[in-house]
């Protein structure tokens, strides 16, 4: 599908996309037109080459994939192209395609003074954007150049990280919770697939910002000086972007760690358990093995009192109840066992919800308060005593 948006030299604006309309607008040295191209089909295609006259190599890059986004100038010139042109590609973000398939929408674009040419195989929520604000008045639109026009479609591109920093802040921090409350085998899975698409982003948006920046420096001459300014808006939101991602992958490898960790605090734990078991076991393993050697009664009459006698039994239970309370006891003193004993606090707020500003505002507050409370309280007990030296 094409969409053109054609202002000739006398001022006249068009929206015909066929490519004798187009041809006109590039033989009028006074017209300014965008072409947008949406899933183009192979007769659309070949406009690139016999309308406009493009280089081979970046009608190329156009039909492929291209994952690195960069910035490449033409000074080739044909029957159509009669001047120099600058070839980008660039990436559009989008949360549901990011989620789905971990990739960005590649947009191919042709730039010059008086035209811009954009390719994209699926649609785009900033181009659309773009296309509206275009349709409601395209004599505006054109009029401020295509650097600002330029400039319109990668603003709006970038806005739309942040949502996808948003998600994956969200999910990161869901992680570190339940690596560090629930360390269950699929945490460990979904670590390494937010590490995955940590690596994907900071590949797409790290040469993104240095084709902005090339796009600041001036090394495009048609880019005038008041664009520059809005570009460098553009080229600093990238670079937050960047930190962002380099922060989030610092996240992962620390929710990666928790994870580590809280397996390795339950599986002590568990071994404490089973130990302490095993402890106090043995109090019943030392006195029922005495029943078991072959000492006659004749020899040792205590031995024959125990073993015959009915109370006995009850002797041997009472000492041995003993020895378990001794070691349970013991265990209590050293705080082996009791309240000392889980490792994680389970967290009073549920699972999955954070605190809002206010709950947090209100526990601070009231920490506050008893904080004062104690304060004011251990200065009236040492107040007395300190009027009672005085006198």
């Amino acid at each position: 599908m094409l969409r053109a948006f054609i202002k000739s030299a006398d001022g006249r604006l068009t929206r015909d996309a066929s490519p004798g309309a187009l041809a006109a607008a590039l033989r009028d040295h006074g017209a300014t037109f965008w072409l947008d191209m949406v899933k183009p089909t192979d007769e659309e295609y070949a406009l690139l080459d016999e309308v406009f006259g493009f280089h081979p190599l970046a009608i190329e890059d156009t039909l492929g994939y291209v994952q690195r986004p960069k910035i490449e100038s033409y000074r080739h010139v044909g029957e159509g192209c009669t001047e120099g042109y600058f070839y980008m590609v660039f990436h559009g973000p989008d949360l549901e395609t990011f989620k789905q398939r971990l990739r960005t929408k590649e947009l191919d674009l042709f730039v010059s003074e008086r035209y811009l040419v954009t390719v994209h195989e699926e649609a785009m929520k900033s181009i659309e954007e773009v296309v509206t604000r275009c349709e409601a008045d395209p004599s505006q639109t054109l009029d401020r150049g295509t650097d600002v026009l330029l400039y319109s479609i990668l603003d709006h591109m970038v806005d739309h990280y942040t949502p996808i920093l948003d998600y994956l802040q969200d999910a990161l921090d869901d992680l570190e919770d339940r690596a560090l409350s629930d360390p269950k085998p699929d945490v460990l899975t979904e670590i390494a697939m937010k590490k995955r698409e940590l690596l994907n982003l900071r590949r797409i948006v790290g040469p993104q910002r240095e084709v902005v920046a090339q796009l600041t420096r001036g090394d495009v001459p048609f880019i005038r000086e008041g664009t520059r300014v809005y570009l460098r808006d553009v080229q600093d939101h990238l670079i937050r972007t960047v930190e962002s991602v380099e922060l989030y992958r610092d996240l992962v490898l620390g929710a990666r760690d928790i994870y580590l960790s809280s397996i390795s605090n339950n599986l002590n734990h568990i071994m404490k358990v089973l130990t302490i078991i095993t402890v106090v076991a043995l109090p019943l393993t030392v006195v029922t093995s005495f029943f078991g050697m072959n000492f006659s009664a004749e020899a040792v009459p205590a031995w024959g009192w125990l073993l015959n006698h009915p109370a006995g039994f009850w002797v041997a239970m009472v000492v041995v109840g003993l020895m378990v309370a001794a070691l349970v006891g013991m265990f209590w003193v050293k705080g082996w066992v009791g309240q000392g004993e889980r490792l994680v606090p389970r967290e009073s707020t549920p699972h999955g919800r954070r605190k809002t500003k206010r709950q947090v505002a209100e526990g601070q507050a009231q920490r506050y308060a008893s904080d004062n409370v104690g304060a004011s309280n251990g200065q009236q007990e040492i107040n007395p005593a300190a009027r009672s030296a005085s006198r």
